[in-house]
């Protein structure tokens, strides 16, 4: 499966379990049952696309093995760090899946994916870089402020960033859909009031 397949499946399998946790968390102030739930979650949302035979992409079992190893640890230590990391850790994850260079290219219309070949390139790199930028800074919130400070951060910051980066690669790509286009038989066809490129110029018979 092609990486945005794989960052789309986790944004619907994965996010979803993970706000509820959050919510309740906030709510309840309590770990271990915020915890409980997270991991009953991610776990029916795998149970659910094995009942009805469904693809499961490689996030999403990796969401599911964070949140069991990081929620167990959290859940027999009373530490609330644990659980923490997983935002960090797949980010990670979809940020190194993001470097490769052209990701994007597939999701592109054939009709500008030659021409917005560079656009995508670096709105792949972008996307990449958000990831890491994002997984940094949960670690270092949890490092620096109260679970609950944190909560409320990835229940709003990492959703927020990731639909407003695709609001705006998606005005730039329609910007670029407008722009008029050269046809192919006017961009080969010769200018006859300029000399082809790596022939010499001939004016009065005479070689200039």
């Amino acid at each position: 499966m092609s990486s945005l397949g794989y960052t789309l499946r986790y944004f619907t399998a994965d996010l979803a379990p993970m706000l509820v946790f959050l919510l309740v968390f906030i709510m309840s102030r309590n770990i271990y049952l915020a915890t409980g739930v997270g991991i009953g979650l991610a776990a029916l949302g795998i149970g659910w696309c094995l009942a009805r035979k469904a693809p499961i992409g490689m996030l999403q079992w990796a969401g599911l093995g964070l949140i069991a190893v990081f929620g167990t640890a959290t859940l027999l230590t009373g530490d609330p760090r644990f659980v923490m990391f997983k935002p960090t850790g797949i980010n990670l994850v979809l940020g190194a899946v993001m470097l490769r260079r052209g990701w994007m290219e597939r999701y592109a219309p054939e009709t500008i994916r030659d021409l917005a070949r560079p656009m995508l390139n670096v709105f792949g790199y972008v996307w990449s870089g958000l990831m890491f930028f994002t997984a940094a800074l949960n670690l270092i919130l949890v490092f620096t402020v109260d679970p609950t400070a944190w909560a409320k951060f990835n229940l709003i910051f990492p959703p927020m960033s990731i639909i407003g980066l695709f609001v705006i690669q998606n005005v730039f790509t329609r910007a670029f859909g407008r722009l008029p286009r050269i046809p192919a038989a006017r961009r080969l066809a010769p200018d006859p009031a300029r000399p082809e490129s790596g022939r010499p110029c001939h004016g009065g018979g005479a070689e200039v």
